[in-house]
């Protein structure tokens, strides 16, 4: 793997350089580089990108901030106390209204989700009016 092979020049050179360098040599066909350049040239004379609003989207950046480090300060809150007390009395619920109250709950869940995304952009997209 070491072994080295000497050049004309008087250059060592590795096995695959010298099988690289034995190939002939490649020229590129008459349109490409006329191709090339009018890419570049597009390229060039694109617009600059949008830059991203960073100052709308620094409220809602802190608002979750801040909602994760109160769901992290009532955890230990609330979560240390309990480690030490019993289990909470648990609720019991027909077992013909668990189904459906599972359903309302993933329900309210997704269209409350989908409101607040909805009218987070509608208020970083500039539109502040609810409709």
């Amino acid at each position: 793997m070491d072994r080295k092979e000497i050049e004309a020049d008087g250059v060592e050179m590795s096995g695959l350089d010298a099988m690289l360098a034995s190939e002939e040599e490649i020229t590129p066909s008459s349109g490409f580089l006329s191709a090339v350049m009018e890419r570049v040239e597009e390229e060039a004379s694109a617009p600059p990108p949008i830059p991203f609003p960073w100052m709308r989207a620094l409220p809602g950046i802190a608002v979750v901030v801040g909602v994760f480090g109160w769901m992290g300060v009532e955890l230990v809150r609330v979560g240390v106390p309990a480690i030490g007390q019993s289990l909470p009395a648990t609720v019991q619920i027909p077992p013909g209204m668990v189904h459906p109250l599972e359903q309302v709950g993933w329900v309210a869940l997704g269209l409350g989700l989908s409101a607040a995304s909805w009218l987070l952009t509608r208020r970083l997209a500039g539109r502040g009016e609810l409709l």
